[in-house]
């Protein structure tokens, strides 16, 4: 049985650098809700930097039609249902719910990412729109991030560990569930 793995987690919470060694550590293809929407904004004429241009995007994708956003990011990334994947940036539990649908036979499972705020502020201390934090964690967009998402997700690690130990329990985890797959 295949895997689609779900990434989730606030904003620093690393979870683009730590689903990118995960893919690769596994040797599966990635891609992210990040991504797709920087490349449909560059396409677009925008700043694919602009964290709320980001989220705005995203947020006007899934009230207009979420399914139909969820199936455009998988094909991007060069899904199939069926296939080991990984895909990061679920900020929506019903973005995940609709995700679990369209990958079948691939089962999706919900890794999320937990860090505390120091941690987060610090990793987004050296980025370009670092001032643009406070706002960006308030947006919309982020609110299922707070409680939802974590308490739906198959699995939380602790986010504030170093990338290797955090990707090694990712690691673990996958292994755990693809012994156990029906």
């Amino acid at each position: 049985m295949s895997l689609l793995l779900c990434f989730s987690g606030q904003i620093g919470s690393g979870k683009s650098s730590v689903s990118a060694a995960v893919a690769t550590a596994l040797g599966w293809r990635r891609t992210g809700f990040g991504d797709y929407l920087r490349t449909e904004i560059v396409r677009l004429g925008g700043d694919p930097n602009d964290r709320k241009v980001l989220q705005d995007l995203g947020q006007s994708r899934v009230d207009t039609d979420a399914a139909a956003f969820c199936r455009d990011v998988l094909a991007a990334g060069g899904f199939h249902p069926g296939d080991d994947f990984v895909i990061d940036g679920i900020r929506h539990i019903n973005i995940f719910d609709i995700l679990t649908t369209v990958s079948a036979p691939s089962q999706a499972r919900l890794l999320f990412l937990g860090a505390c705020e120091t941690t987060r502020v610090a990793r987004v201390e050296t980025r370009p729109d670092a001032q643009d934090f406070a706002r960006a964690s308030a947006h919309r967009v982020e609110a299922d991030l707070r409680e939802a998402l974590p308490q739906r997700a198959d699995a939380v690690i602790n986010g504030d560990q170093s990338l290797d130990r955090v990707v090694s329990d990712c690691l673990d985890v996958v292994k755990h569930w693809q012994q156990h797959l029906p």
